[in-house]
């Protein structure tokens, strides 16, 4: 019998000073080291700016070839500072997105054997990622930024986290409580509203989670602007065409406000269900990416290359509950789809996961070996 595939190392790092530090013209995270030569990391970053401010986000890599050439002993070497994105809190015009000052970026130019994928920088077939850090850079603001503790988070994965790679074989364990009460909302509720930003419907399921996070933690905020599709408006990427953007859902979860206590907010991969259930268990849902096709999640009644939803926790036989805001109404959106169909179509993304919290509220033990938060 052939033996499963390994699972691929999955590793966050999470840099936070807990000191107010004002980042009025750059900042710069310590050097963080990966004990494995990562082939992909997803960066998040939680920190308050005005919304007329534009934060420049800029990784720096340390990359060492796989197999050396002749002569060659395989030193590692840091690339130049990558730019990877523009980012701000403000919304998008919906009648000329296109102009938003929050966007992903190419590295066209760049020599680095490195490539970026919207919210990820994968290394080239022939190197791997050794150590990371990243420079964040304020500018166009007509007021001097607020102190603010600056929370960043290094996702790292190495290996081919894809359908391919099973979870780990683990005892089902009963969970520690029913499903957590995560509002429901409806992505679909909004449908054909600012066609230049995706049209709402099935294009905003990626806010339309987002913001299920924060309403959980932090209630029916005081504005009326947070609604799904201020929320679709705040996390518009031009570059990538539409909302899915992880890094800049994170971040607007994690921005600081003064209506609401602050939340941290990163992008992770997980290992496995039970490492979800661990998460649910100490009250923490999830934002999870999943794709599978008609086939192989009939339960849903549809199918998705790329789709979002919120892990509210799991049933006494293992089954997973979900919020799926692909829903036609609020109504629909809490849902129960089988374990082992739900682990299939969450592998597809590598078990990509958005973890949000309040910061007073410690997340539970991770796996000391390889933590994933």
């Amino acid at each position: 019998m052939a033996l499963p595939a390994p699972a691929p190392h999955i590793l966050l790092h999470r840099i936070f000073d807990g000191s107010p530090t004002p980042i009025s013209d750059s900042w710069q995270s310590p050097t963080v080291s990966l004990p494995f030569g990562a082939t992909a990391v997803v960066p998040s970053w939680n920190l308050s700016a005005p919304d007329e401010a534009t934060v420049h986000v800029a990784l720096q890599v340390q990359l060492k070839p796989v197999a050396p050439a002749a002569g060659d002993h395989g030193a590692a070497e840091w690339s130049g500072w990558l730019e990877i994105a523009h980012w701000n809190a403000a919304p998008a015009d919906p009648e000329a997105p296109e102009r938003a000052r929050r966007t992903s970026l190419s590295l066209a130019g760049s020599t680095a054997p490195v490539t970026l994928d919207t919210d990820t920088l994968t290394s080239g077939p022939d190197h791997r990622i050794t150590a990371v850090r990243m420079r964040i850079r304020v500018s166009d603001s007509t007021e001097t930024p607020p102190a603010t503790p600056v929370m960043l988070h290094f996702a790292a994965v190495m290996g081919s986290a894809d359908a391919t790679e099973p979870a780990e074989s683990t005892p089902l364990r009963p969970p520690a409580r029913t499903a957590l009460q995560v509002p429901a909302r409806s992505q679909m509720r909004h449908r054909d509203r600012y066609p230049a930003v995706g049209g709402g419907g099935a294009a905003w399921c990626s806010p339309t989670t987002t913001l299920m996070l924060q309403t959980y933690w932090n209630g029916v905020p005081p504005r009326a602007e947070h609604s799904i599709p201020a929320a679709a408006l705040r996390t518009f990427d031009p570059a990538f065409g539409g909302t899915g953007n992880w890094s800049f859902n994170t971040a607007l979860a994690g921005r600081r406000t003064d209506d609401a206590r602050p939340l941290e907010a990163f992008v992770t991969r997980l290992h496995s269900l039970d490492e979800a259930q661990r998460l649910t268990d100490a009250g923490v849902p999830l934002g999870a990416s999943v794709s599978f096709t008609a086939e192989q999640l009939p339960e849903a009644g549809y199918e998705t290359a790329g789709h979002l939803l919120v892990i509210t926790g799991f049933t006494a036989d293992g089954n997973v509950a979900v919020n799926d805001p692909a829903a036609p109404d609020d109504a629909g959106v809490a849902r129960v789809y089988p374990r082992q169909r739900f682990d299939d179509a969450w592998r597809r993304s590598g078990r990509t996961v958005y973890i949000v919290h309040p910061v007073e509220l410690p997340l539970p033990a991770p796996d000391l070996d390889e933590p994933a938060w």
